[in-house]
């Protein structure tokens, strides 16, 4: 955890915050494509990129480095966020930080295997720091409960997993899969307080 918060602190150095500026591009520099046409959200093939939305804000987000499981990915704008299967363990450059999303026991998310007809239960711990980095503003070990709604049956060759989450906040992730091969290929996920969800999803540019 502490790698992946240095890491993001290096990258960011001068990058304004997410509040009235930074995200501000009007609408994608490429085309939005149909799930059937998506590539896996990690790492993209030539051409491709992650497209992120934050509340009414948003722009591309490109990966620029890899640690295990782990992709590293920054917008131009200067937010950085770690994923780690669908999941988002760490981001920089907001208001609120995550510093680390750890699961406390097995989460069915970080693999890419079918998670049955559910519903699953899990857990989650997260760390939190203000973007000034004062220790009155850190929270560490925030659980949550969660269940993973069954499934159901799929739309268009997409499957919807629904993520209820309570304890520590209150909250819903959302993830889309193409049901022919299980592949991520949007999302929209809880990635702390004061702060609207991110949402993912491939895009292809220069079309």
């Amino acid at each position: 955890m502490k790698a992946v918060t240095l890491f993001c602190t290096m990258m960011l150095g001068g990058c304004g915050l997410l509040g009235g500026v930074g995200l501000t591009s009007p609408a994608p520099q490429g085309q939005l494509v149909p799930p059937e046409a998506l590539a896996p959200l990690m790492p993209p093939p030539a051409g491709r990129s992650l497209w992120a939305e934050l509340g009414q804000d948003a722009g591309q987000a490109r990966p620029v480095r890899q640690e295990g499981p782990r992709y590293f990915w920054r917008m131009d704008e200067g937010v950085v966020f770690v994923t780690e299967g669908a999941r988002v363990v760490a981001t920089a450059g907001l208001p609120t930080l995550l510093l680390a999303s750890t699961p406390i026991g097995d989460d069915p998310l970080r693999r890419g295997a079918p998670l049955g007809p559910g519903p699953l239960r899990l857990a989650h711990s997260f760390d939190f720091a203000g973007a000034e980095g004062r220790p009155e503003q850190m929270r560490f070990g925030q659980v949550v409960q969660c269940r993973i709604e069954p499934e159901e049956p799929d739309i268009g060759g997409v499957i919807e997993r629904v993520e209820i989450c309570e304890g520590a906040a209150f909250f819903t992730n959302r993830f889309w899969f193409r049901a022919a091969d299980r592949v991520l290929i949007r999302s929209e996920q809880w990635i702390g307080r004061d702060v609207p969800p991110l949402r993912l999803e491939v895009a292809v540019e220069g079309s």
